[in-house]
């Protein structure tokens, strides 16, 4: 019974992840000309300009880490996100709408569509909060598209940044994980999530679980009558969770829509969707079997890496796919060296 809650939530996680890639991608080939991103490449000369983002994903970093430390209340928070999904999904929905209305007349009508539907989105999640993981696929497919604009050198060396930034974020510094619980707790739009309370019959877990369990049950006020009732009967109450940011959801996206702009490639893009799929299933076999949170990107990035190595073989580029080859499996090793040395170290949760 443990292992098929746990399948289920990692099944819908994966799920979660595909639509983003390959419904942004679908958006992008039928409404976006590679012709159109020209103009907006030929801006960004040089692969310089991933320090710089990089550096902005610092600062917004440093800026929530803070705020979750000195600032208790809600108000905030709630405008953060707004702000975030607003500008982040405004770009999804003008270029649909754009396309719809090509009209140079309506093109008012449409930028104010475009900064109502994602307004209306907000309070939709702010009345239902059960819509959290909806607008953070949108927010994350706006993003994607629109980061795939810059040149793929540029959104390569971005990647490959905050895979490094994401590998110490979560395993050496740790604050990654701290706001992820925050994000979490405060149920914002940053990540799409799956959280469920299962009543799970003693005979189905282990001593070390049953010991886990009732050491959290001596802390919890139990107030559902039903949970009181299944607890006599000799069942326990499992909380179990999963989740994935939103920059998970963005990052392979961006790649995959930077490759079918800079190379006008259909094929690419698809490759570094495929390579990114097996790069988050390849991270949830890692979740599944030593049970510690875990950074998505470097794992994703490793895949993509090698599933571009593989697709440049098929062109005789073999000096750059040697190196993509060796720098994705080179991030593989590291990250099931680091994964198991962490959780020889700190134990295994529930699950």
């Amino acid at each position: 019974m443990e292992r098929i809650i746990e399948y289920r939530q990692l099944v819908y996680i994966i799920t979660l992840f595909l639509l983003v890639q390959f419904l942004g991608l679908l958006i992008v080939f039928y409404f976006l000309p590679p012709v159109v991103a020209v103009p907006a490449q030929q801006q960004a000369p040089s692969s310089f300009n991933a320090i710089w983002f990089f550096l902005y994903v610092l600062a917004g970093t440093l800026f929530l880490l803070l705020l979750f430390r000195f600032y208790h209340g809600n108000a905030i928070y709630v405008i953060i996100e707004g702000v975030i999904v607003v500008i982040a999904s405004f770009y999804l929905f003008l270029i649909i709408l754009g396309s719809i209305f090509p009209n140079q007349a309506a093109v008012p009508e449409v930028v104010a569509a475009a900064i109502g539907l994602p307004a209306l989105l907000m309070y939709a999640k702010y009345k239902k909060p059960w819509l959290r993981n909806e607008v953070a696929m949108i927010a994350s497919m706006g993003a994607g598209i629109v980061l795939g604009f810059l040149p793929f050198t540029v959104t390569f060396a971005f990647m490959l940044i905050i895979a490094a930034y994401d590998y110490v974020a979560v395993f050496v510094t740790k604050h990654m994980l701290a706001l992820g619980r925050q994000a979490v707790d405060r149920n914002m739009a940053l990540l799409v999530g799956s959280s469920e309370i299962e009543l799970i019959p003693r005979s189905y877990l282990s001593k070390g679980s049953i010991k886990e369990i009732k050491k959290m049950l001596a802390n919890t006020k139990i107030r559902n009558r039903q949970i009181k009732q299944a607890i006599k009967q000799g069942s326990f109450p499992v909380p179990t969770q999963t989740a994935l940011g939103t920059g998970d959801l963005t990052m392979p996206l961006m790649l995959a829509v930077s490759a079918y702009f800079s190379f006008t490639s259909y094929f690419l893009a698809v490759v570094i969707a495929v390579g990114a799929s097996a790069g988050l299933v390849f991270t949830m076999y890692l979740l599944k079997k030593y049970k510690i949170g875990l950074p998505a990107i470097p794992p994703l990035f490793s895949f993509i890496s090698i599933a571009l190595g593989l697709s440049f073989i098929a062109r005789d580029a073999y000096k750059i796919s040697l190196l993509l080859l060796m720098l994705g499996f080179l991030v593989i090793g590291l990250m099931v060296f680091t994964t198991r040395r962490v959780a020889s170290q700190h134990g295994r949760s529930i699950f």
